[in-house]
């Protein structure tokens, strides 16, 4: 399948990034519906449903496998990487850091 090492860790990162951008969309998705929820009626809240969540764990996936949003994506990896290692646990809370974009 490989002709190379080069072709090799090339397909590994690539494939590697996608999975990394399935478990962003279904953080997401965790975010949305529990923060949703957390301030809407009871009667009016949102039900949790795994078809959703794979769906958005897919446009994750999409987005980070689109060399289109590469360079946003990678900001958005550096920024949650630098709030991961100064231990910035406020901030995991915000809009920002849990959002795919």
């Amino acid at each position: 399948m490989f002709h190379n090492k080069k072709e090799m860790l090339l397909f590994t990162g690539y494939t590697s990034w996608s999975l990394l951008g399935f478990k962003r969309g279904l953080e997401s998705y965790d975010y949305y519906i529990a923060s949703y929820n957390s301030y809407a009626k009871p009667d009016s809240r949102l039900t949790y449903l795994y078809s959703s969540k794979l769906l958005n764990g897919c446009l994750g996936t999409f987005l980070y496998a689109n060399p289109m949003f590469f360079i946003p994506m990678i900001v958005k990896e550096v920024y949650r990487l630098e709030v991961n290692v100064r231990n910035l646990e406020d901030v995991k809370k915000q809009d920002y850091y849990n959002e795919l974009i």
